[in-house]
Order: structure tokens, then sequence, then C-alpha cells
């Protein structure tokens, strides 16, 4: 069978078909040839965002190395400053607190539970003046753990003045508020002291300048005026002698001295304050022949008779004082003095101030009242001082509201008044 010869319009259509298959592969070509290319320009343009991403790193890094380092030299420097440092973000709360503020303050937790975290508040809206550390208001004083602290707070402000912290500046004024209390409390006292045998004195006196030149005196009044001078001759010489011991000229006149006859002395010296207070003293004196010592005797007087009289003011009106002396046991070559009473004790916050020229504590009652007997606040003071310089010891045991016990020691022969 012959076979059919092609057409010239089969060989067109198979021309054609072959460039429609030509061009369908050549437009694949350049697809994928676009494509690659259009790949290639996408991996060009994310290298150069990965080029700009890591200088952008590396200058963060440097800028952060370079804040860590300055945040490093910050906190040194806050570190060796004797003031306390605490730095608060605009919402208040701590970005920053030096070791000076802890220790001020006990621990973080005591900022929140004070004073101190109420001034943040209170002085957050302040407008600030343009400085870009700007005080808020003067300095407040706030008690924290039985501590009196100056507070100084200041605005930390950028170029701008647009608020961004706070500072605060903490000092220790303890001390400093106990200096100006005591010293208040002194004159206060001192005032009282004088008027008390003044006033009987002019009392006296006018009455004697009124009294006709041919009449004879009264000498009932030259007894009152004689009796406060002697009161008065005796302040001005404890005065004399308080500032002996605190500019450590103060010395003893020794001589041979009898424990039991000064204290018989003392005691019978409140006899009056006993019997207003239905109080009574009870004494145990052991081993009195032993109670010859060599000793300052007015010295001496002048210290049992403060600790005597600390019994007596804050002990409750028909409340006994014990009073006991004798030879130390084991120390024989000492004798001691203890005075015992049921008194209001002495708080913790007073305490470590007790042997503190002029410093006159809040003493209170277990039901709150306050006990401000006569005196300018130095009788601790003294008789420690008194004690010291004998070389003997003075010892302390106090229970709040239960009492108090002083126990003095004195060497029967102080080594400074023997022969060398």
């Amino acid at each position: 069978m012959t076979q059919p010869q092609p057409t010239q319009s089969d060989d067109m259509g198979g021309v054609l078909q072959r460039l429609h298959q030509l061009g369908g592969a050549t437009a694949d070509l350049f697809n994928r040839v676009y494509g690659g290319l259009n790949r290639h320009k996408q991996l060009a343009e994310a290298m150069t965002q990965l080029e700009k991403i890591e200088v952008r790193n590396r200058q963060l890094r440097q800028a952060l190395q370079e804040q860590s380092i300055e945040s490093q030299r910050l906190q040194g420097i806050l570190a060796s400053i004797s003031e306390g440092i605490i730095m608060q973000d605009t919402e208040g709360r701590i970005v920053m607190m030096n070791s000076a503020a802890e220790t001020l303050l006990g621990s973080k937790r005591n900022f929140w539970s004070s004073e101190l975290k109420v001034l943040f508040n209170e002085r957050r809206d302040i407008p600030t003046m343009g400085n870009e550390l700007a005080p808020l208001g003067e300095a407040t004083h706030v008690t924290i753990d039985n501590r009196v602290v100056s507070a100084q707070i200041a605005a930390i402000t950028d170029q701008n003045n647009d608020r961004i912290g706070t500072l605060m500046i903490l000092r220790d004024a303890t001390s400093k508020d106990i200096s100006h209390k005591m010293k208040d409390s002194f004159v206060t006292h001192i005032s009282h002291e004088l008027i008390t045998p003044l006033a009987p004195m002019r009392v006296a006196s006018e009455i004697l300048l009124a009294t006709p030149e041919d009449k004879p005196v009264n000498r009932r009044m030259l007894e009152m005026i004689s009796k406060n001078v002697d009161i008065l001759d005796r302040l001005v010489t404890e005065m004399l002698d308080m500032s002996a011991m605190t500019s450590g000229t103060f010395q003893l006149a020794y001589d041979r001295v009898d424990v039991e006859a000064i204290i018989w002395d003392v005691v019978s010296g409140f006899a009056a304050d006993l019997q207003d207070n239905k109080q009574e003293i009870i004494l145990m004196l052991k081993e009195t022949d032993a109670l010859q010592i060599t000793a300052d005797q007015k010295h001496l007087r002048w210290a049992f008779s403060n600790v005597v009289r600390n019994a007596i003011q804050y002990s409750p009106a028909g409340s006994t004082v014990w009073v006991a002396t004798g030879v130390e046991a084991t120390a024989p070559h000492q004798i001691f003095v203890e005075v015992a009473d049921t008194g209001v004790g002495i708080s913790e916050d007073d305490l470590p101030h007790i042997f503190d020229l002029f410093y006159r504590g809040d003493a209170r009652t277990e039901n709150g009242k306050k006990l401000d007997p006569r005196g300018l606040g130095q009788g601790l003071y003294v008789t420690q001082r008194v004690v010291n310089a004998h070389k003997g010891t003075l010892d302390i045991d106090t229970t709040l509201y239960q009492g108090t016990t002083v126990r003095m020691t004195i060497p029967r022969n102080t080594p400074m008044a023997l022969p060398s």
C-alpha cells in the first residue's frame, strides 16, 4: 500500500509546532534566567541588609559596652560615697541603691515600709527648673529602725527638661538629732534647776528687806537663803566637775573613806522623797569591816546618790528599792554597791544613750504615762566617769516595765591612789 505524501500544509504545521515548542522552551529559559536574576538581586539586597544590621549590632554592642563601663564606674563612685544614694524611675521603681543606703535602711524592704516611699509620691509632680538635677524642697527627717535619716530628694531630667527619674540622698542624722534634743533638754532643765533655789531666795530676801531696821532679823528667812545658796553652790560645783570630765581634766582627791557611812548618808538624804512616794529602801550591808577603801568620798557620794535617785524616781509609788554592798566574792580586792528597783526599766531606744551627757530618755509606764522627773540627764554619765576614774566597773541589767539593777565595783585600794 502506497504511503500518503506529506502536503505543504503538514510541513507548515510541523514547523509551527516546533516553533511553538522552541518558544515555550525559550520562555521557560528566560523565566528561569530572570527568576535567578531576581533571586540574586533579592539575595544581594538581603546581604546588604544583613551588613547594615551587623554594623548596627556592632554599634549597639559598643554602646552597651561603653554603657556597662560607665555603669560600673558610676556604681564604683556611688559605692565610695558615704551618703546613701537611691535612684528611682518615673514610676517609683528602684533602679539603683548603693551600699551606704542599704546600711542606713537595713534592707531594701525597709524602704517600702518607711516614709521614704511616701516622699516620692508627694514630690513626683513638682515642676523642675530646667536643671538636670533639681532639688525638690528641703531635706526631710524620717525614722527608720530607731535611726534618724535625713532625705534630700532631687528630680533627674534630660536635656529637654523631661523628668526621667528621682534621686534620694540619705544621711544618718541620728547623733545630730539626739544632740539637738539633748541641748534643748539641758536648757530646759538647767533653767528649772536654777529657778528652784532662786525663787525661795528671792521671797526670803524681799521679806528681809521689808523688815524694819529696828526689828530683829528673821532667822528662818536667813536659814532658807543659806540652804538654797548651798543648793546653788552644789549645782555649780557639779557643773564644773562635769566640764572637767568632758575635757579630760577630771581628778580625784583620794582619802580613806567608809563606804557604809556614805551609803547611809545618801539614803538619809532621800527620806522626804521616800515618804512622799510611800516607798522604802532596804539596805543589805555585808562585811562592813572591809568597806574602808581608798577613794574620793565626795564623788563616790555623788555617784551613789545618782543611782539611788534614779531608782526612786523611776519606780512606782509604794515600791521598794534594794541597796546592797559588800566584798566581791570572786574578787576580794574589790567592793560592790548594787541598787535594784522594780520600776519602768530602760527601753531599747534609750539604752544605747544612757551614758550620754544630758541625755534624758522617754521613760513611760506600762500604760503609757510619761515620767519626767527633775534632773539634767547627767546622772549615769557622772556615775560612769566616777567609777571609771576609780578603776572600777559599772554594769546595768534592765527589763522594760520590770525594773533595773545597777552594779558598781570599786577597788578597795585604787591603783592610782597608791604611793609609787
